[in-house]
């Protein structure tokens, strides 16, 4: 039946994943060894960096396998904690602020003091917060790009919000964002390799630990995705 064979995909997709990151963690350590080996000429760095970079980009697939399939074999867990919302942003700006400038685009926080504690996972909504920022970067443009990352109490709620001036999306985007490997047709979507991970497991992280998201966006200008989670106190 239908329940049986989730079943039996759910646990090949797990074993597949376990199996696959055996060899890539080898991959990844031999990579790193040959560039600590002594001086490397200009084209054996380069045959390096992109062993390193499919490695790396391979591992994060990955990853996004084995969370999206605990999502839907409801195996995932949230552990709450205590937090604050200063830190969750500065793990965010650590990850980001070199890739944004590489890419050439503009990463702006805007967390003020005062924000109510959070009792959440904040290893998983680090998680969705990554591929929300990485989304923004992505559809923007070089030299031109402003990504917007902002906090305020609400009612007792946390409200985040990414914001930026990229490629947009239309109403039929919008009505598919969330479904798993959906990416537009668009040339400046197709520009990026993307698995259509990233955004269904947003989604479901937040609505695992309670949280509540939304996204607005109109094709060239820009895209808001808000996100509301229940403060403590």
């Amino acid at each position: 039946d239908k329940d049986a064979y989730m079943q039996e995909e759910s646990d090949f997709v797990g074993h597949a994943v376990h199996e696959l990151n055996t060899p890539l963690t080898s991959i990844r350590g031999y990579s790193d060894m040959l560039a600590s080996m002594g001086e490397l000429n200009d084209m054996q760095k380069q045959f390096l960096g992109v062993v390193k970079n499919n490695s790396q980009r391979m591992q994060d697939l990955l990853s996004d396998f084995r969370y999206l399939n605990k999502l839907r074999k409801e195996t995932l867990r949230a552990e709450p904690k205590m937090d604050m919302v200063k830190n969750i942003s500065m793990k965010l700006e650590k990850s980001f602020t070199e890739r944004a400038e590489e890419m050439k685009r503009t990463l702006e926080f805007d967390i003020p003091s005062g924000l109510p504690y959070l009792n959440v996972d904040t290893e998983l909504l680090g998680i969705a917060m990554d591929k929300i920022v990485e989304n923004a970067l992505r559809y923007t443009k070089e030299g031109e790009g402003v990504i917007k990352i902002s906090a305020r109490g609400e009612d007792g709620y946390l409200v985040t919000t990414v914001e930026d001036n990229g490629i947009g999306m239309s109403e039929e985007e919008l009505a598919q964002l969330g479904t798993v490997y959906f990416r537009s047709d668009r040339d400046e979507v197709n520009a990026y390799k993307g698995s259509g991970l990233g955004i269904p497991l947003a989604f479901g992280i937040v609505d695992l630990i309670g949280g509540e998201i939304d996204v607005q966006s109109e094709v060239d200008n820009g895209t808001t995705v808000t996100i509301r989670i229940k403060g403590m106190g």
